[in-house]
């Protein structure tokens, strides 16, 4: 059989067994793709029908069952979260010589909801001007930043396209983490970046997947080592934390410890917060909205102190950096966001 035509085939058996359970492949690519991490494997994509109605685990089920059913499918296995997605669980298999991943997407987690369900709600005030809370959200906006308060806002939508700041200057980085974007009367696109009321985290950060070779031997020159070593991390203490979860006794050389290094940590917050955005957060008492300009950016960003440092260890495969300003408390978190063993993400949170 042409290739093709198998991973034509396989898309169009994948709808069929799975649509009475509210799924099916993604229409973007119905003949599957190359895997995001690995290209010699054909990626399905499979999502909810029903959006609102996550049937997943009927889903794993059902293709548990029939899958294994199938003779010419060899080596199945199923993946708590695949290898090609950062959080979704798959099954992988070959057929007639060909591999293949297929993941089971879910809905709509509960941020994209609200996200959703608040550019709704600023749409229909923009059109009838009937919705007191949406008014107050605007009137808010307005008070903590002047130029928009003579503007006329007349359409709201959710942000599309690439979250990638690499490159891009700290005063248009707006547009890069806005999740909202006001259009006023004039065609001028304002940013917001939305909260829900369990929303701290504020950035991501690249590096984390350099810090270790595949051997489980840290790396002291990469990306990782180097922003770890700006906040004042012993490396020394990241690779033995490591090596004791995987019960390893392997000699390591001494590596320098620096001192934190306040100057390039105002650099990297930064550009983590970025500017020219308003921050919504939706609060139990209401809202909390600011306009993050270069004035609140500094009081953001400036004179940060290292406050705790917490080390991989037998309980905890984190590196977890404690730190503070006058203004804010944060939690810098390197970790796996996939439930591997060694770091891939850098996640910016805000401390309660």
């Amino acid at each position: 059989m042409v290739t093709m035509q198998l991973h034509e085939q396989l898309g169009k058996y994948l709808n069929d067994l799975l649509k009475d359970v509210n799924y099916s492949v993604t229409p973007k690519a119905p003949k599957g793709k190359p895997a995001r991490n690995n290209k010699s494997t054909r990626e399905y994509r499979l999502q909810l029908i029903n959006k609102q109605q996550d049937t997943s685990v009927k889903a794993i089920q059902k293709l548990k069952t029939e899958l294994k059913k199938n003779k010419d499918i060899k080596g199945l296995k199923f993946n708590t979260i695949s290898p090609n997605s950062s959080k979704f669980p798959s099954f992988s298999f070959s057929l007639y010589n060909n591999d293949y991943d297929v993941i089971i997407a879910r809905g709509a987690n509960r941020g994209e909801n609200f996200e959703t369900q608040t550019v709704k709600n600023l749409d229909r005030y923009l059109r009838t001007r009937n919705d007191i809370e949406m008014r107050k959200v605007m009137e808010m906006m307005g008070e903590s930043y002047q130029p928009f308060a003579g503007v006329e806002i007349v359409k709201a939508k959710q942000r599309t396209g690439s979250t990638k700041k690499e490159g891009k200057p700290i005063e248009k980085l707006g547009s890069i983490i806005g999740d909202i974007v006001l259009t006023d009367s004039s065609g001028n696109e304002w940013f917001v970046s939305l909260k829900d009321i369990n929303g701290y985290t504020f950035s991501s950060y690249s590096g984390a997947a350099s810090l270790f070779d595949r051997e489980g031997t840290l790396q002291p020159n990469s990306e990782g080592a180097v922003f770890l070593q700006t906040f004042g991390v012993d490396l020394n203490q990241v690779q033995a934390g490591f090596d004791e979860r995987a019960g390893k006794n392997t000699p390591r050389p001494t590596l320098p410890v620096n001192r934190a290094n306040s100057a390039k940590i105002e650099k990297i917050f930064n550009r983590a917060w970025g500017m020219n955005y308003f921050y919504m957060k939706k609060e139990s008492s209401g809202w909390k909205i600011f306009w993050l300009g270069k004035q609140k950016l500094d009081k953001l960003c400036q004179s940060i102190s290292i406050d705790e440092i917490r080390y991989p260890s037998k309980k905890s495969k984190q590196i977890t950096i404690l730190c503070s300003n006058s203004n804010e408390k944060y939690l810098i978190e390197m970790r796996n966001s996939k439930g591997a063993e060694y770091p891939n993400d850098i996640k910016f949170k805000v401390r309660k």
